[in-house]
């Protein structure tokens, strides 16, 4: 079964995502849009991935953040913005622990 990666974010990062030849890509600003279409998206059983602009998450509700930091599918990946200024977050081997289940960075 194949799953689906979705893009939420601003128009730099949704013109990146599809040149590259991603479908499901949403342009939204900060805030109410912003978390509207990530319950949206995080509640949608096809999608296994979530990339998001990494400066929209600090302003979420603090149960949408709860929400997503329990979450083990679909994965929220949050990229830095086009400044390439990278916030506090997961780094990307720690969420695919979270997913997975185990470390496959681990070498035995």
């Amino acid at each position: 079964m194949s799953e689906r990666i979705a893009v939420i974010g601003d128009a730099a990062l949704a013109t990146g995502f599809r040149l590259a030849g991603l479908y499901y890509v949403y342009t939204t600003e900060k805030g109410k849009e912003f978390e509207e279409k990530l319950k949206e998206v995080i509640n949608d059983p096809q999608v296994g991935i979530v990339i998001v602009n990494e400066s929209y998450l600090p302003g979420i509700n603090w149960q949408l953040k709860k929400k997503i930091d329990s979450l083990s599918h679909p994965v929220v990946i949050g990229v830095a913005d086009i400044s390439g200024k990278s916030e506090e977050g997961e780094d990307l081997n720690e969420l695919i622990k979270k997913a997975l289940g185990f470390d496959v960075s681990k070498k035995q």
